[in-house]
């Protein structure tokens, strides 16, 4: 059990359909608010959300403010990306010029396996470069093996800043440590692509806060489940895609994390979010979050999206109940034009909110011949429930069919068999239920279940990662994070010294970005003997460390809340 604070906490949650807020003191909720997401401008939902959550409140007792936001997935989704002068130095060996997202300019110069430099960038290419992209603000430069010598892409970005003004420069080896250049390229492209649009919306965030008399350090969540200084996710807000999701885990987290083996749905006004669980601890996806249909290096939760919730469009199509995954607007209990799976709910007396006359004429749309509108949102529901299940299948069998790598990963297995199902969000009530049953497992809808992603940002500890990598045959060692490459003073390093080291350079960073340290942990270690000549020549040594994600604290929910 997680040990309960008194800090007083503020947690605000931008979803697809309510923007949701909590105060959080003692580790209880203390208040609450939604509103409807104001799609058109997110800041007006949003502090329309805080000033109901403030109202009697003193906010100078708030000592952290954490943010979930759709900023940067909307961006993408919606096209407002802006345009990238996407630089890149492949070296010889795979043209990943097609599979990027935008046409990339290639310059010359890389270095090898092993960070040696095997050829220097051509300033005269990169002139040339400048004066094509003279009219695009952002630039991002991505070397392949460029994290076991971060110089060669500091170095275009010298040469860039020598003949343009750009707004914004990603370093690629900055973003992500790990090796796979094509993740690590995907990653800087959107990384500057939505530089933009993320640094309004902090300013604004933060005028805003100002303006309430909040004085409290600002946070945004990452997609896995830390969370970054405003300020500093400025210069990072690709690690703000997928927040949601992300905060509807450690939400669960907080208010219930499950034992054993278990899925979670998230299931909000659009989408339902799935979460696979193990002993309490979401699963993470090994490779990274997928943008827009592309493979980045952004660490993130397990997750998978299916659009069905209690805003989705109910029709009839052939004559078969149809739900999702388009939303039209709201249920038609509120004003909606036409029905949907929260109608569905109110039916069936599972919700109880809007008009209910309306609800059930929404129903009887549906009908055909002289049916009961009751047995109709039960169906209804009951289809919804169904297409979550198929999804909570297919990801399932992904899973298991994901290739085994280690021998931790034979130790646990890659199969996963849920035996619970935890629900949360505005229809979780109605619908998890129904996919447990489906399912064959058990249920369980926390109390604070409709603003548990409030809750997550809330209580969201921050995180930080550096990779640490020594090559003790050529005496350097690298932090790509930091940009770091320096002299290897003992050639005699193991694996414990790198972990020591790695862990000394992850405080360093965190202190740059104002972040408690905390419990680290070990995202990934390996070492390999360099052999020449049947002689052991030295070793390549790799040690990636974390401050580690989870909550301050449990929260507790007082009955009647």
């Amino acid at each position: 059990m997680r040990k309960r604070g008194n800090t007083m906490l503020l947690g605000i949650d931008v979803g697809g359909t309510f923007t949701d807020a909590v105060v959080i003191s003692n580790a209880k909720i203390l208040a609450q608010a939604k509103y409807a997401t104001t799609h058109g401008d997110l800041m007006e939902g949003m502090l329309a959300a805080l000033d109901l959550v403030l109202s009697g409140i003193d906010t100078s007792q708030i000592q952290r403010v954490a943010l979930s936001t759709t900023i940067v997935t909307n961006t993408v989704v919606e096209g407002k990306t802006d345009k990238v002068a996407l630089v890149l130095m492949p070296g010889p060996g795979l043209d990943i010029a097609k599979m990027v997202p935008q046409e990339p300019y290639i310059i010359s110069g890389y270095v090898d396996h092993r960070g040696r430099e095997v050829a220097r960038p051509d300033e005269s290419e990169i002139k040339v470069v400048c004066r094509k992209a003279e009219k695009i603000a952002n630039f991002a430069v991505v070397g392949k093996f460029a994290v076991r010598n971060p110089a060669i892409e500091q170095a275009v970005a010298a040469m860039i800043r020598q003949y343009v003004a750009p707004a914004y420069i990603t370093i690629g080896s900055e973003i992500s440590g790990s090796l796979n250049f094509w993740r690590r390229t995907n990653s800087a492209y959107y990384n500057s692509a939505v530089w933009r649009q993320f640094g309004i919306f902090a300013t604004a965030v933060n005028q805003a806060l100002t303006v309430r008399g909040i004085t409290a350090p600002v946070y945004v969540l990452k997609a896995d489940g830390g969370t970054l200084p405003l300020d500093t996710a400025r210069n990072y807000p690709v690690e703000a895609i997928f927040t949601g999701p992300a905060a509807s885990v450690l939400g669960i987290m907080a208010l219930a994390a499950p034992e054993g083996e278990a899925v979670s749905l998230d299931i909000g006004g659009t989408t339902t979010d799935i979460a696979l669980w193990r002993d309490g601890v979401p699963l993470f996806a090994e490779r990274g979050a997928v943008i827009n249909g592309y493979p980045t290096a952004v660490r993130s939760f397990w997750l998978s999206s299916v659009g069905i919730g209690g805003d989705s469009l109910v029709r009839r199509q052939g004559g078969v109940l149809a739900v999702g995954p388009s939303r039209e607007g709201p249920p038609m209990a509120v004003g909606g034009p036409k029905p949907t799976v929260s109608d569905a709910m109110i039916v069936a007396g599972i919700a109880s909110f809007g008009d209910h006359a309306k609800a059930v004429a929404a129903m009887a749309q549906l009908a055909e011949g002289e049916q009961d509108v009751k047995l109709i949102a039960k169906e209804v529901l009951q289809v919804a429930a169904g297409k979550i299940t198929t999804a909570i299948g297919d990801m399932l069998a992904a899973k298991a069919a994901e290739p085994v790598e280690r021998v931790a990963d034979i130790i646990s297995s890659n199969t996963i068999q849920p035996n619970l199902v935890v629900g949360v969000g505005g229809a979780a009530a109605g619908i998890a239920p129904l996919v447990a049953a489906q399912l064959g497992v058990k249920v369980k809808v926390p109390k604070g279940a409709t603003v548990a992603n409030a809750v997550g940002a809330a209580v969201a500890k921050p995180t930080l990662a550096v990779t640490f990598r020594a090559d003790t045959e050529e005496r350097y060692f690298t932090v790509a994070e930091l940009g770091l490459q320096d002299k290897l003073e003992n050639k005699r390093v193991s694996l414990n010294d790198a972990e020591i080291l790695a862990k000394k350079y992850l405080a360093e960073r965190a202190a740059q970005a104002g972040i408690g340290v905390g419990k680290m942990e070990t995202v990934y270690a390996e070492e390999f003997n360099l052999v020449r000549g049947f002689q052991t020549v030295g070793k390549i040594i790799t040690c990636q460390q974390q401050i580690k994600p989870g909550v301050f604290t449990d929260v507790a929910i007082e009955e009647g809340e």
